[in-house]
């Protein structure tokens, strides 16, 4: 076969392919660079008309974990209403409006494509109410977790156990011992809730250098407690008072402050002066 077709070689030239190919190559990366430019050209008129299309204007905005704060306010305060554009609700900056409503204790704001928006918060909730001993009439709430998060306002619920002796000072950021104090007397009014016989609490006194003083509802007596063991303590108390059961008004004050000791105080009775004789 050679003869007649003479010698041959099969290898392929690649030069004049790979010039047409890189040629194609190049027309396609063309024709991509210029849509892109033109998308990018066109991109504020197509946005703002997206932006603005009624598919995606929001008909629901759903709020969720209130109680005290109503739906409107925290719609107000999350900056959200309905018929606004789903594609214009900024939910970083809505949380951190949320947030800053004082009985709120966190927000999370997500978008629901196309035209729905939920808003998730979590408020606090009172457990009891301090009193700062310098400031006359101011009564602020307490949350279970040791936040003093909002001012009690005259409409507001007042049934509360109330944390008295501290100062305004005390409650500021730079003095740890409120803080601690706070966090103890919270410790000992949860104790009081697991404890059978104490009933429920009128008012926790806190004093700096004698701990904790707790007022119960009934007996009205004082009693102290200190600042810690407080279980041990009010299991201690508990068979004492059910002995003084309908005496309880004669009842000074009790003290839990030593180991293994409840020590009652009672009321001294004066006994009546003998009438006086007069001289005739």
């Amino acid at each position: 076969m050679r003869r007649f077709l003479g010698t041959r070689n099969r290898r392929r030239a690649p030069e004049k392919r790979t010039t047409t190919l890189s040629s194609a190559r190049l027309v396609r990366a063309g024709a991509v660079v210029l849509a892109v430019a033109g998308a990018y050209a066109a991109w504020p008129r197509h946005a703002s008309a997206l932006y603005d299309h009624p598919y995606f204007a929001l008909r629901e905005v759903t709020v969720r974990g209130h109680r005290r704060v109503s739906e409107d306010r925290i719609r107000k305060l999350a900056g959200i209403e309905p018929g606004m554009s789903a594609w214009l609700v900024d939910a970083g900056a809505a949380e951190g409006r949320l947030r800053a409503e004082p009985w709120l204790r966190s927000a999370v704001v997500r978008r629901d494509l196309p035209h729905r928006v939920v808003i998730q918060v979590r408020e606090h909730r009172p457990v009891a109410i301090l009193a700062p001993g310098d400031r006359k009439g101011a009564l602020y709430y307490v949350a279970g977790h040791g936040s003093i998060f909002a001012a009690v306002s005259p409409k507001d619920a007042a049934d509360f156990p109330c944390l008295s002796g501290l100062r305004a000072a005390e409650l500021e950021a730079g003095d740890p011992f409120g803080a601690r104090a706070v966090r103890q007397a919270l410790t000992l009014l949860r104790a009081t809730t697991r404890t059978p016989g104490v009933g429920a609490v009128s008012e926790i006194v806190v004093d700096r250098n004698r701990g904790l003083t707790l007022l119960p509802v009934r007996p009205a007596v004082p009693i102290e407690v200190g600042w810690n063991g407080f279980p041990t303590k009010l299991a201690r108390l508990a068979p004492v008072l059910a002995r003084w059961r309908g005496r309880e008004t004669e009842i000074a004050g009790v003290s839990l402050l030593f180991d293994d000791e409840v020590i009652v105080r009672t009321r001294t009775q004066r006994r009546p002066a003998p009438p006086r004789k007069l001289r005739t």
